[in-house]
């Protein structure tokens, strides 16, 4: 599947069908303040900008990374022995935060990488499981911060067989219990706290919008 292709999987017709105006800011210039070489490839932009109403100057910093190539998130779905649906998720140790967290396996895309071939890859990569193109839908495209981050994210929804559970393991070291949980779990661990990532909340979201629970 090609980029475009991939593209075609989220554009949809808006159900809340709006005509912007203007935007309220006229970008003046953008320069680079900071890029850190290898890792994450971090990198902060200041841009210049002019209200377009009133005329005052701002300026502004937005931050990337991978030189604002788009990562992906894996919704990992499998049956259980009823036929039911139920999902992999994974504890996380988070620099930013210094705590674990529970998250779907995600991460950024390797330069001249699809959306889809980055889930493929960040799921082997952090779980040891091998999937195909064909077992991955993007259902969306995501921003974490639309007011300091440029990146996007997709939503992968990866299908798999009940046999992979087998082949399931701890093979990154940010990643400790990794949990086939149903949707049901999922929907509590969210509403007693335990699932804060923004970007698992999310892609939740997203998956529950496209396949609603009802139907697992």
């Amino acid at each position: 599947m090609d980029a475009a292709q991939e593209h075609s999987q989220h554009v949809r017709q808006p159900v809340v069908p709006v005509e912007d105006a203007l935007p309220p800011l006229v970008i003046e210039s953008e320069r680079e303040v900071f890029h850190e070489h290898g890792g994450a490839d971090f990198s902060v932009m200041e841009s210049t900008a002019i209200v377009r109403e009133t005329g005052e100057h701002l300026q502004f910093h937005v931050a990337s990374v991978k030189n604002g190539r788009p990562g992906a998130v894996c919704i990992v779905e499998q049956p259980d022995e009823h036929g039911n649906s139920v999902f992999l998720i994974a504890r996380h140790w988070r620099v930013a935060t210094q705590q674990w967290a529970w998250e779907f396996p995600r991460g950024m895309a390797k330069e001249a990488e699809t959306p889809i071939r980055t889930a493929i890859r960040e799921l082997a990569e952090e779980t040891g499981m091998h999937v195909s193109s064909s077992q991955v839908t993007i259902l969306q495209h995501i921003h974490a911060d639309t007011g300091v981050l440029r990146d996007d994210i997709a939503v992968a929804r990866i299908t798999v067989p009940r046999s992979y559970t087998e082949h399931v393991e701890n093979s990154d070291w940010e990643l400790a219990s990794l949990r086939w949980v149903p949707a049901t779990t999922v929907q509590r661990m969210i509403a007693n706290g335990e699932i804060t990532d923004g970007i698992t909340l999310a892609a939740w979201s997203v998956y529950c919008a496209q396949a609603p629970l009802s139907s697992h």
